[in-house]
């Protein structure tokens, strides 16, 4: 029991960290085909990742800022009945670019027979 809470803990860890430095990519397969609010983007990258990883709103405004400013996101203000406009995200041309040379280094060698046959064991 002891040796199971231990790998359990490992494994949390090794997901948090996992989890953290691919909150980027989850954010642009999301703003890929959408414009997202931050509270829509929160909701998408929610469901993509199956409920596994929740960001902070504010993580995701300082991220969506930090790619703006680099020309990765593109913002649209739409008016709102009440309040200030809204402030809607999409990937910019450039940021689908970055996300597709991205997927193709770093997400399409999940694809290899040897990690599917890892993901493969857990299922049988």
């Amino acid at each position: 029991m002891a040796k199971e809470k231990e790998l359990d803990g490992t494994l949390k860890d090794w997901e948090s960290v996992f989890r953290q430095g691919l909150l980027t990519f989850w954010t642009f397969v999301a703003l890929d085909a959408e414009w997202y609010d931050v509270a829509s983007l929160k909701n998408r990258i929610k469901q993509l990742t199956n409920g596994t990883y929740d960001p902070a709103d504010q993580t995701l405004y300082r991220q969506l800022r930090r790619h703006l400013d680099v020309g990765l996101v593109e913002l649209r203000l739409e008016s709102s009945p009440a309040g200030p406009p809204k402030k809607l995200y999409r990937l910019s041309e450039r940021g689908r670019r970055v996300l597709e040379q991205f997927a193709y280094r770093n997400i399409q060698p999940f694809s290899q027979p040897e990690v599917q046959n890892v993901i493969e064991r857990i299922q049988t």
